[in-house]
């Protein structure tokens, strides 16, 4: 791992932190994006062989520390997600934006569902999760984000 990609990541993450826990209005509450899991998911597609399933322990853990999950919880489902993210990595490459966003869709709705059924089983009175509105703003974002970092990368490259 290059100097240049160490940066990268660090600022990328601490950018999907920041974002993450932004303050919001309770209205828009439910329509927060899973910054961090997007993060992820732009590290793992533009530097497979650097960002691997290693990744899902700190960002894991810092993301459990933060929300006040069990420990663990985040790891699983991240390194879960990283290894669908480098499992479908070729195709997830060549699909257009539409059918990318339908990938994080899926992805996204995975780590919701992963969460809310870990809540239901360890809670005697589980805490409601929503699990469609972060899910369908993370795909909505998903573009711009996506966008976002490949210009960010060509302009660090040239």
């Amino acid at each position: 791992m290059t100097m240049q990609q160490f940066v990268l990541g660090a600022c990328a993450f601490f950018v999907a932190f920041v974002f993450e826990h932004l303050p919001m209005p309770d209205l828009l509450m439910w329509l927060q994006p899973q910054w961090v899991m997007l993060a992820i998911t732009l590290l793992v597609l533009n530097a497979p062989r650097v960002y691997g399933l290693w990744l899902a322990v700190p960002a894991g853990l810092m993301m459990d520390t933060e929300t006040g999950a069990y420990l663990g919880l985040h790891v699983i489902t991240f390194s879960f997600h990283i290894f669908l993210v480098q499992l479908f990595i070729r195709r997830l490459d060549g699909f257009n934006l539409l059918q990318q966003m339908l990938m994080v869709l899926i992805l996204a709705l995975a780590h919701q569902l992963a969460l809310f059924w870990v809540s239901q089983m360890m809670e005697a009175y589980p805490k409601p999760i929503d699990i469609w509105g972060p899910a369908l703003t993370s795909a909505l974002v998903w573009p711009w984000v996506y966008a976002i970092t490949q210009l960010t990368i060509r302009r660090i490259l040239s």
